[in-house]
């Protein structure tokens, strides 16, 4: 985004550390998303508005479903409620990206890859409050003229991604690989999902900022599927050592594959994905070693 020209700000409710890097931010505010009035003056305001924040993981969203409804999508609600009366420095409203989930609110696939119009019928909490988030944009464009666009991501990985959390299969699995501890694998390492680079992330958002056309909904994803088994074999050509299991129980919320089709990007954001997965896991490695 700051390649493309923009000036990025960072909202949430920790602050990188150390600032540096994160070289590409103008600042960082510490504060809920939802209390626009904490955080808007010092963003200088906004033209364009991309909404990543969650307090959920689709396993945490399943164990405690009305703290997800209370906190992101009550927070959704008062965050479009507060953008109403909010102005850019050219007079319009700010538009607002929604990252949805290019997974969870599509559920057991019927067919793949899936497309944007597969139907939704989210196998957890976490895919059915995405999902009702995109609904709540779609009726806040209908009654109040929001300028929006809801882009489905896959699983995006690469450098700055946290390896210590419960998310991201692949940055976790490389930094414990790198450090010699065992793997899990929920269930036979046979679930398949798609994964995006980070830079193409970043690609995609500055196109679906610049969009013009009528669509309103955007699959991002790599466009094909790896299994967990590859991903792991993947690590250990790379590493050149084996890399220890502890398997699991598989996980209900769990599909058992999920690839997205990303031909409406490709023809009206005019984006596709451009970093080869063998090439963005070689980088994220390359990326971790440099971590204390």
């Amino acid at each position: 985004m700051a390649a493309a020209g923009y000036e990025v700000w960072s909202v949430d409710c920790s602050l990188v550390e150390p600032p540096a890097s994160a070289p590409w931010l103008a600042g960082q505010v510490r504060a809920e998303f939802s209390a626009v009035h904490e955080w808007w003056d010092r963003c200088a305001g906004a033209d364009v508005v991309i909404h990543l924040a969650s307090s959920t993981v689709p396993a945490t969203a399943s164990a405690d479903p009305v703290l997800d409804v209370q906190v992101n999508l009550v927070g959704n609600l008062r965050l479009l409620q507060a953008l109403r009366d909010k102005r850019t420095s050219a007079g319009g409203r700010p538009s607002l990206l929604f990252v949805s989930s290019g997974g969870a609110v599509y559920g057991r696939p019927q067919s793949v890859p899936l497309a944007e119009n597969h139907p939704t019928m989210p196998m957890g909490a976490y895919g059915v409050t995405k999902l009702a988030v995109e609904h709540h944009l779609r009726i806040e464009e209908a009654t109040h003229g929001l300028a929006y666009r809801v882009l489905r991501l896959s699983n995006p990985y690469g450098e700055w991604q946290r390896p210590q959390g419960v998310q991201g299969v692949i940055a976790v699995f490389a930094h414990r690989a790198l450090h010699g501890l065992p793997v899990d694998v929920w269930g036979d390492g046979s679930v398949v999902r798609d994964f995006v680079y980070a830079s193409d992330v970043g690609r995609a958002f500055v196109a679906a900022a610049r969009h013009e056309g009528e669509s309103r909904v955007f699959n991002v994803g790599g466009g094909q599927g790896y299994s967990v088994n590859h991903i792991i074999g993947t690590l250990e050509q790379l590493l050149g050592h084996s890399v220890e299991r502890r398997v699991l129980a598989a996980r209900p919320f769990d599909p058992p594959i999920n690839v997205l089709d990303i031909q409406r990007a490709q023809a009206e954001l005019h984006w596709r994905p451009t970093v080869a997965f063998e090439d963005g896991v070689a980088r994220t490695l390359d990326w971790l070693r440099t971590l204390p």
